[in-house]
């Protein structure tokens, strides 16, 4: 992964877990905790947040204001939901046409064989007197 990419998703992971807090608001501990969390929990978090971060590969929050930081703590601001939000829309709507274009490719359901031959039926038949 790109130097830029992983610090881009590395932003993106730290407005996330601030937007889930309360108030929108963490200490730096409780941002570390949920962080080792995330990246320790499978390859899906880090592969959303490159993907997401592919979508804003200048994203500076802290430069572009979208936490502010106080002593010992971190807020999301009102303009970090709305870049989060919209970047989170990005990604769902690319991954909605990704899901349609599977879809689209995929060939079309198979009919179930036709059956030929009708099914033996287990009653026997009575053979009549004349027969025999």
């Amino acid at each position: 992964m790109s130097r830029w990419r992983a610090r881009v998703s590395f932003q993106l992971s730290i407005l996330k877990i601030l937007a889930g807090q309360p108030h929108g608001r963490a200490s730096i501990e409780i941002v570390k905790q949920h962080l080792a969390i995330y990246y320790s929990s499978g390859p899906e978090w880090s592969e959303r947040m490159k993907r997401i971060a592919s979508r804003a590969p200048q994203l500076d929050i802290f430069g572009q204001r979208l936490i502010e930081r106080e002593t010992g703590c971190w807020i999301i601001t009102e303009e970090g939901r709305k870049a989060l939000e919209t970047l989170e829309q990005l990604d769902r709507g690319a991954m909605q046409g990704q899901v349609e274009r599977e879809i689209a490719q995929e060939p079309e359901d198979e009919q179930p064989p036709r059956v030929t031959s009708q099914p033996r039926t287990s009653a026997r038949r009575k053979r009549s007197p004349a027969s025999d």
